[in-house]
């Protein structure tokens, strides 16, 4: 069980038994509780996956680099956990969680918390309490909250958003002496779903606040800088279906489903110049939720890799030119019928790595053959 701080914070873990069961794990993904990019590379050169169940956070963790070998799963109990998490990694490799715990005595009984975990294999750090964003009094029926980010960025400040609709978007920041600001409202009134963020490696962090027909658009000029509104763009997408990733030194591409027919778009608001900044079609109709995506050099070229869970359940893998979105992408399925979303990363030798949770709540992965020029991959193993 987790110890509890005088700040109502879990201090760590002690236990991570009992392992919670497959079906338990496989009915939270098919709910939506997978996170987009829940695959992660460690410093040690091991790749975690996380999941969620109802009472807290699900682990696996690589035995060794590249090895099939894998510990868990590992149950991390969080007290009123929301059930839904988002996570990403900073530079210097801790993977930051964040999520929702109902609580007595918090606004609307709900607060916002965010978890680190500094090491591979070790457990979470303390689970603390940012507030609530949206203290405002809800009526009948209760506008939809959209998941909490953590977006930590190259200066060491760590941004927590969240929206809220009919409200908007609003974020809080931890500056690197570890001291954190107040609510900031980044507006987005008619927001739908969740703050889509990215960080370079430049450590310049912004993010997409969508909306229907759109999303705004917000930036730092660099690392450490107040968040400005750089404008607006319009665009139809299905909500909930946004992602992002670095495809160039310092410019970030988005992703989302368009939908007409579930089709995925790439679209970079800062391409550089004479470069193509519209709307690009990439195929993938009948997809669903945000792809997973990583970039790895393929027959020589450096290729953006893309994972989708396709209409009939199963993963589907595309790839095409890093920032060549007019060569297009053809689509292929690679495994058995997943829960929930499945996601890619590449391991410690750069192996694109696919993971998913099957319909057991087992984990699988499959790897790249990296003795074949193209993207070949191996067999899948049952891993956890």
């Amino acid at each position: 069980m987790a110890r509890r701080g005088r700040d109502g914070a879990d201090l760590g873990v002690t236990s991570v038994e009992p392992a919670v069961p497959g079906p338990e794990i496989a009915a939270a993904a098919d709910d939506g509780h997978l996170a987009p990019g829940w695959l992660r590379l460690g410093r040690d050169g091991r790749l975690t996956a996380y999941a969620s169940c109802a009472e807290g956070l699900v682990r696996w963790t690589e035995s060794a680099p590249g090895s099939d070998v894998w510990h868990g799963p590992d149950l991390f109990p969080v007290e009123g956990w929301g059930g839904r998490f988002t996570l990403t990694q900073d530079a210097n490799g801790f993977v930051w969680f964040a999520g929702t715990r109902y609580r007595e005595g918090a606004p609307n009984g709900r607060e916002l918390v965010v978890a680190a975990q500094y090491q591979t294999g070790r457990p979470l750090g303390d689970w603390r309490s940012v507030g609530n964003p949206f203290p405002e009094k809800e009526e009948e029926p209760q506008p939809v909250q959209g998941d909490p980010i953590v977006l930590p960025d190259g200066a060491g400040a760590l941004h927590v958003l969240a929206t809220r609709f009919g409200i908007g978007a609003r974020g809080r920041t931890r500056r690197p002496d570890g001291i954190w600001g107040k609510w900031q409202d980044y507006q987005g009134k008619w927001v739908r779903g969740a703050v889509v963020p990215l960080v370079t490696t430049l450590g310049r962090a912004e993010f997409l606040v969508p909306f229907r027909g759109g999303a705004s658009y917000w930036g730092q000029s660099g690392p450490g800088a107040d968040f400005k509104w750089f404008g607006r763009m319009q665009a139809d997408a299905v909500e909930g279906t946004h992602s992002s990733f670095e495809t160039g030194s310092g410019t970030g591409t988005y992703f989302w489903r368009h939908p007409a027919d579930g089709g995925v778009i790439a679209y970079r608001p800062q391409a550089r110049a004479g470069a193509a900044s519209m709307f690009m079609p990439l195929g993938g109709a009948g997809g669903v939720g945000p792809v997973g995506i990583t970039r790895a050099r393929i027959n020589g070229y450096d290729c953006t890799v893309l994972l989708q869970r396709g209409a009939e359940g199963y993963p589907e893998i595309a790839a095409y030119p890093t920032e060549g979105e007019q060569y297009g992408a053809w689509w292929a399925p690679v495994g058995d019928r997943c829960a929930g979303l499945p996601a890619i990363a590449r391991d410690a030798r750069g192996a694109v790595t696919i993971a998913m949770i099957d319909t057991g709540g087992g984990l699988r992965i499959a790897r790249q053959d990296l003795s074949d020029a193209g993207l070949v991959f191996g067999p899948w193993c049952h891993v956890g």
